[in-house]
């Protein structure tokens, strides 16, 4: 009779009731130059070891997943597993994945990817995490319709920045500028302020090219060494 791809026969009814008393089996004894390599059933695993069975032969081990074998196997996977008893079995690939939709790559410590050019693609979603988060490029660029960034705090550093938009909007509950020289140049301004709105500077200067008012309930002008009023006419009242 034809074998699957698990050493089972082809066919052969997965819900047999020898299937649970074989688990409850103690892992399988090997020893000498005995060679194994077939497709094993992953029941279970733990953080250094996974138990595989053969129903067919009536085998369990415990086995570990060689390096190369990037994709982590779950329970209900068909695996390929090789070795002997000198240099120990090994996980060396996934065969089929019992439940589909699903696949963790994994290694243990530091993985480097490194390539002349890397592109990752996803039609639905993309996301990382981590703990910290670092990227370093000689230029970059980001092109997307909606783009947010949610921060508790956030930094920005650079020589030079530049800032484009058709409309631009701050809220917050305060904030505080420091710059050594402000210039603005800008078609219309207005500004209303709900409280009190001061300035001190040590001089002050504002000039129009055509009217200057200055207006409110009560309007007071102090100078403590000098007031001065200029002008070709100068009406009072």
């Amino acid at each position: 009779m034809p074998a699957g791809a698990d050493g089972e026969p082809a066919g052969a009814d997965r819900s047999d009731p020898l299937h649970p008393l074989l688990l409850q089996k103690a892992a399988t004894s090997f020893s000498g130059d005995t060679q194994v390599h077939s497709a094993f059933l992953v029941d279970a695993h733990d953080h250094a070891f996974f138990t595989v069975s053969n129903r067919v032969h009536g085998r369990q081990y415990q086995v570990k997943r060689a390096a190369s074998c990037l994709l982590l196997p779950e329970p209900g996977d068909r695996v390929l597993v090789s070795g002997d008893a000198a240099g120990g079995l090994y996980i060396i690939a996934v065969l089929e994945q019992g439940a589909g939709g699903r696949a963790t790559l994994h290694v243990d410590g530091e993985l480097a990817l490194s390539a002349d050019a890397l592109t990752l693609k996803a039609n639905s979603r993309l996301a990382m995490e981590a703990d910290a988060f670092s990227l370093k490029a000689g230029s970059g660029d980001v092109d997307t319709v909606d783009w947010a960034i949610k921060s508790h705090r956030y930094t920005l550093a650079s020589v030079e920045l530049d800032v484009m938009a058709l409309t631009s909007k701050y809220t917050g509950d305060q904030r505080e500028s420091y710059y050594q020289s402000v210039t603005e140049t800008t078609g219309r301004s207005a500004r209303y302020v709900t409280g009190t709105d001061t300035v001190k500077a040590v001089n002050l200067d504002y000039a129009a090219d055509f009217i200057a008012r200055l207006s409110g309930n009560t309007t007071l002008i102090n100078g403590e060494t000098l007031i001065k009023a200029d002008g070709k006419q100068i009406l009072v009242g």
